[in-house]
């Protein structure tokens, strides 16, 4: 009976009833103490969903974010501008450091989280594509729901998308695309940088002789090969754009608040069902509670979702009883299953004109460029990360692709994690078919390469985050555990043994480069490895599949409805719910993840 109390509520809580000025808020007294829906989170999840549901005037919404937002002049300067992109600037990411990483010599590294209003969107280096048709459908295939395939997503990448067709000049330079796989009317533009840098047009010469494909678009669910990439850019301006849209079109409705500069440090949970969260400006600083009547919607990002749960009492009970926090939900899969890409970068010597490379290097340079883009938005600034992309699938990077995949497959280790849990080890070992089944085609990419890049798209090593303490204001470990699976080892040598194949075409002979690390003399697969983790960065800020679909049974952490499993009223919404990381920059990912999640919140209405 009081499940349908709730419920009730929950439908009938007229706006009406108080004063909402939808507004960014700075002070406490400002809130309301009760919401139809509280989301933690500001990044881009967490915006879209609150933007879609505070289209129902009668839903009210209020958005925590830790971090701060954005406007004017610092907006501009630090933000909007592509060709300053910095993944690692500190003011707007959390202060974490990985765990020793084993198979990279215990390297640590910063894992980047972001900490302002946009999330990651705000701070990336704008690529703005997807991955392809099997990569999603082997969500599907692992959720068992084809709610999560292709077909079905499309709809939801396309609803977040304002795309820009090429300009006359970027189709002479080779750039095609397929109008019916774009967006026309959503918050986030895309279009293409108006700056050519030409040795990518040689370099797809080069790719194209070796067999690989020149994709005509990679939006339309195949971009397996080589092809140019819209950037998250706003073709009036040629600045970023970015997440924060959703919240600019959201927050003149009266029944919408944002509050930045709160960190949620608990997820309120009474006879099972979350009630609310609690928040505060700092350690030891008052708490502030706040009821959320629906939901409460998390949309923390891949590190922080499972820190909260965990700090929530929603977790495997060994991890939470250590710290003494009382078990609301024993759920191991909670911080397990940790993905991202990782790489490396051969280093040539080379002669390109103009080449990438000046705007770090050359002062001069960089300043020329910075003050053509300020003149008339033009140059190389209007390029964030990148204008071209490969993504190559396995059979096309090695002919030794088979006996690859049937040592993979063949091996009895799981290469997981001493004592993981018997679910969380039953879902990998399904992934893991799922996975090496696409590996043998040519339809998933498992290695992107820029030019002497080569990387791990879609990994078999999985990581973890965990909890250190009860205290929310300590930060958790994280550990990628990258390479811990020996075919991630196996693809990244093929990979790096692609990139000097391409590197060797007479296509690129007036490039006149020459490799100088690790060098041309370091050819066997363990002389690789071993120049492999002194050098690779095990991180391309992706962090994603720590709190994963699936079944329970499977380790899974949510349904397919994106409902935590064993609490009421409690949902995920951010790049932790993705089983499996596919191979692409992941923010066009997280934009159709979260326009689906806001439709599968409706759906209770």
């Amino acid at each position: 009976m009081r499940s349908l109390q709730l419920l009730a509520l929950c439908i009938l809580s007229p706006v009406t009833a108080y004063a909402f000025p939808g507004t960014l808020l700075e002070r406490e007294s400002d809130l309301l103490a009760a919401y139809d829906y509280v989301v933690i989170g500001g990044g881009t999840s967490g915006l879209v969903v609150a933007n879609r549901l505070t289209e129902n005037a009668s839903k009210t919404v209020l958005v925590v974010e830790s971090g701060q937002i954005l406007n004017g002049d610092e907006e501009f300067n630090d933000i909007m501008i592509p060709g300053t992109t910095s993944f690692t600037e500190t003011r707007f990411t959390w202060n974490i450091t990985s765990l020793p990483n084993a198979e990279l010599n215990n390297q640590t590294r910063t894992v980047v989280s972001p900490w302002i209003v946009g999330g990651g969107t705000a701070l990336n280096g704008m690529v703005y594509d997807r991955g392809s048709k099997r990569d999603y459908n082997d969500w599907a295939e692992y959720v068992g729901d084809k709610g999560w395939g292709w077909d079905s997503l499309l709809p939801y990448f396309k609803k977040a998308e304002t795309f820009t067709p090429p300009s006359a000049e970027q189709q002479g330079w080779g750039i095609r695309w397929d109008e019916d796989a774009h967006g026309s009317d959503g918050p986030i533009n895309s279009s293409y940088p108006t700056f050519l840098y030409p040795h990518n047009q040689v370099f797809m010469q080069a790719e194209k002789a070796l067999g690989i494909p020149i994709v005509k678009d990679q939006a339309n669910g195949d971009p397996i090969g080589s092809y140019w990439t819209p950037n998250s850019l706003n073709p009036e301006g040629k600045v970023r754009s970015y997440a924060k849209n959703y919240h600019e079109i959201a927050k003149s409705r009266p029944n919408y608040h944002l509050i930045t500069g709160r960190t949620v440090t608990k997820i309120n949970i009474k006879n099972g069902k979350a009630t609310g969260v609690q928040f505060s400006t700092a350690r030891g600083a008052a708490l502030t509670t706040i009821t959320a009547k629906c939901e409460v919607i998390l949309a923390a990002g891949g590190v922080h979702s499972p820190r909260l749960l965990q700090l929530s009492g929603i977790g495997d009970s060994q991890l939470l009883k250590r710290f003494s926090i009382p078990v609301h939900v024993d759920l191991p899969g909670v911080g397990s299953n940790y993905q991202d890409h990782s790489g490396i970068m051969l280093a040539y010597n080379m002669t390109l004109n103009p080449d990438p490379a000046w705007l770090t290097s050359n002062a001069t340079y960089r300043q020329e460029m910075l003050e053509l883009y300020l003149r008339n938005r033009t140059g190389p600034f209007t390029i964030g990360y990148a204008q071209r992309l490969s993504f190559y699938a396995l059979p096309m990077i090695t002919p030794g692709y088979e006996s690859l995949l049937s040592a993979a497959a063949a091996d009895p280790h799981s290469h997981l994690r001493d004592g993981t849990h018997p679910t969380v080890l039953a879902g990998f070992r399904k992934q893991k078919r799922i996975l090496i089944a696409s590996f043998a085609t040519n339809e998933s990419a498992v290695d992107e390469n820029v030019i002497t890049f080569a990387s791990v798209q879609r990994p078999l090593s999985r990581g973890y985050v965990e909890i250190v303490s009860a205290d929310p204001f300590d930060l958790p470990a994280v550990d990628w555990r990258t390479l811990s699976n020996p075919l991630d080892r196996g693809i990244l040598v093929a990979g790096l043994r692609f990139a000097r194949r391409i590197m060797a075409r007479p296509e690129l002979a007036a490039w006149n480069a020459v490799e100088t690390s690790p060098g041309p003399q370091v050819t066997g697969d363990e002389e690789l490895l071993v120049w492999i983790r002194q050098t690779m960065t095990p991180t391309f800020f992706h962090s994603s599949c720590s709190c994963p679909m699936g079944k329970r049974e499977e380790g899974g952490v949510v349904d397919a409805k994106l409902r935590v499993y064993g609490v009421k009223g409690l949902r995920i919404v951010d790049a932790s719910v993705f089983p499996m990381i596919p191979a692409t920059h992941i923010s066009g990912t997280v934009y159709a993840v979260a326009e689906r999640a806001a439709d599968l919140v409706k759906e209770t209405w």
